[in-house]
């Protein structure tokens, strides 16, 4: 273990946080239980205030760097932020994480780097990931049984609170960055395909993604799709959706754009079975996601 984790020194994680301080540092401190933590913790704030300032005077033990934004610039900007910094700064792997998701294991690090180190052209590693359906443009589950045995698996996608690191040379040497303008939603996905156009692989751990579907009970899941009724959360419907076409347009996926289109014109109608005023409200959303997109309005929208 030492000589691969050896060659692993240049390793730094920036965290995105967003007006939750106690999660913050309670995720900070899962980080530093790690078998292998970073060498550095950068925070990126994403709240005017400057909340998450206050939490380096209990982590002056460690090497811990503030940043803040000064606006809010969700998801897709802090993490340009945090992988512009960082891989500037010399680092090697960088670590994107989110504030409220932190390692599960405490040897989740050691064991994600310890395999970035070993495979070829290694741009992603995480904890779990996901394949994309080019056609549909839809998410596809990988399978239980391709999980099996040991090694890594390689896939399409890695969400940002899957424990992603992150190869510095993807930024400094092809200039793969997030795009801030998604500000949230798809972010992942756009960077990661946008990565592997640039040659690079993504991989998971198997023994490490069994797992954690393991200990979820995710095992022979079945994956439904369709609408959900969730007030609270309509507003995500608004970016999933925009961001879906800005990406898919982008890669010249133009069977899986088409059907993206269709796929949201029937979850709109479907939206009424939920009564009028849940109808009304999910078809606001839907139909200013569309016309935002053909509009070219970009970054945070206020409903």
């Amino acid at each position: 273990m030492e000589t691969t984790m050896s060659k692993c020194l240049n390793f730094a994680a920036f965290i995105m946080t967003y007006q939750r301080v106690p999660t913050l540092e309670a995720t900070i401190n899962a980080i530093l239980n790690q078998s292998y933590p970073p060498q550095k913790i950068l925070i990126v704030d994403n709240d005017p205030d400057k909340s998450a300032e206050m939490v380096l005077s209990k982590f002056s033990h460690i090497l811990v760097e503030y940043h803040s934004v000064g606006y809010n610039s969700g998801p897709a900007g802090a993490a340009k932020i945090g992988l512009e910094m960082l891989s500037t700064q010399g680092y090697k792997w960088i670590g994107w994480i989110d504030d409220d998701d932190p390692p599960i294991y405490n040897d989740t690090f050691e064991i994600l780097l310890n395999k970035a180190e070993l495979t070829n052209n290694c741009g992603c590693i995480g904890v779990v990931g996901q394949y994309f359906n080019k056609r549909n443009g839809l998410m596809v589950r990988v399978p239980d049984d391709e999980l099996e045995g040991n090694g890594v698996l390689e896939v399409d996608n890695i969400a940002g609170n899957m424990c992603k690191i992150v190869n510095a040379d993807v930024c400094l040497k092809k200039k793969v960055y997030p795009d801030e303008s998604l500000f949230f939603g798809f972010e992942e996905l756009d960077f990661d395909l946008r990565m592997q156009e640039a040659g690079y692989v993504l991989v998971v751990d198997k023994e490490l993604y069994k797992r954690h579907r393991v200990k979820f009970n995710r095992i022979g899941l079945k994956i439904k799709r369709g609408i959900k009724k969730d007030e609270k959360r309509i507003w995500r419907d608004y970016y999933s959706i925009r961001n879906s076409l800005i990406i898919l347009k982008k890669n010249k996926l133009f069977s899986a754009f088409f059907i993206t289109i269709m796929r949201s014109f029937l979850k709109l109608i479907s939206g009424f079975r939920y009564g009028i005023a849940y109808g009304i409200a999910n078809a606001r959303v839907i139909l200013y996601a569309i016309i935002h997109f053909l509009l070219g309005k970009r970054g945070k929208v206020s409903f």
